[in-house]
């Protein structure tokens, strides 16, 4: 046996406790990245206007809806969807101090038709995510970069890496981290999801639907929900108060018909109720299945790696315990009460 390998036999029991943990979750991986794959496979793409009822897959461009437009709170971007992490130091690591995401509806748009998505629930895959850190001025290296407009894919990434490689020397580094992740109007969008389209006659249904999503981006922000509707100034939203947001929620939810109804129909996009997948990306579907595919890769192999060397140092260990050497046998034998 080879000298690393008698090395690895010989482990620590913590070594090997924490192989198997690590076998653990990556088959949790692994099998995560194959179910993705599959579905985005097995599911075909349907066009938005003789898309059926249920599970489907669609794929067109994203865009704002009209009104009051959603805007990611690091960078003061106009968008369709954001998520945001801020981190303050702490010592070597970083700390989450706030995070959030948008739940606000919006539309994706296709040749034959518009879908309003309500993305709460969604697992959010996106190519505009930039991280900066700020010192004392705000003006750390990728802060700069993030308050300008996007300079293409490939100009992205070579200012972030270069902004980690100052991080990582201590140049322009602050005591808080941004993480900032969007899709922008305009973005081509692949979204997997739970398909329902309500007809003339039938819409007060998914108009709560709308309702409730609007109120429950408000809510996000407490402070902003108190200035904007908190008439008493006491500090709290009573219930005469949360009525008259109710009405005006139902007023903004209603923006989202205003172009359907004119057909007599409106077409949403939600999490499946039966726990099923739901994607909404600005990645094509070729580049999300090939993601998935490494997961199931990483995964599965990450399992066989942790996996087969936790069975290495169990086994020895057994064979330890069952193994008994020529001169301890005889000498067992030795101390055995002979038979009369």
């Amino acid at each position: 046996m080879p000298a690393w390998l008698e090395r690895l036999a010989h482990a620590p029991d913590s070594f090997m406790l924490f192989c198997a943990v690590l076998a653990l979750v990556a088959v949790v991986f692994g099998f995560s990245g194959l179910r993705r794959a599959r579905q985005i496979e097995d599911v075909p793409t349907a066009r938005i206007r003789s898309a059926p009822q249920g599970y489907v897959e669609l794929v067109g461009t994203a865009r704002m809806l009209d009104g009051e437009p959603v805007v990611a709170p690091l960078s003061q971007t106009p968008c369709c969807w954001f998520r945001y992490k801020v981190e303050r130091r702490s010592g070597k690591d970083w700390r989450v101090v706030e995070s959030g995401s948008s739940d606000a509806i919006f539309g994706l748009t296709d040749d034959t038709g518009d879908c309003v998505i309500d993305p709460e629930g969604a697992e959010v895959t996106t190519r505009h995510k930039r991280s900066w850190s700020d010192d004392a001025r705000g003006w750390g290296a990728h802060a700069v970069h993030a308050r300008l407009p996007s300079l293409g894919r490939a100009a992205d990434m070579v200012v972030d890496i270069g902004g980690k490689v100052l991080d990582g020397l201590g140049s322009g580094i602050g005591p808080y981290r941004f993480t900032e992740a969007i899709i922008m109007d305009g973005d081509p969008l692949y979204a997997i999801g739970r398909f329902h389209t309500v007809r003339a006659g039938g819409q007060d249904g998914t108009l709560h639907e709308l309702t409730g999503a609007v109120l429950r981006e408000w809510k996000r922000s407490p402070d902003t929900l108190r200035e904007r509707f908190d008439s008493n100034r006491d500090g709290t939203i009573d219930a005469e108060e949360w009525e008259r947001a109710r009405e005006v929620a139902r007023h903004e939810a209603a923006r989202a018909h205003a172009e359907n109804l004119k057909r007599g129909q409106l077409h949403t996009l939600g999490k499946p109720d039966d726990g099923r997948f739901f994607l909404l990306s600005n990645l094509q579907q070729f580049g999300l299945l090939k993601r998935y595919l490494w997961w199931k890769r990483i995964g599965f192999g990450g399992f066989l790696l942790c996996g087969g060397a936790a069975v290495l140092m169990l086994s020895t260990r057994v064979l330890s315990l069952i193994h008994i050497s020529e001169p301890t046998r005889q000498v067992l034998v030795s101390r055995m009460p002979s038979s009369a």
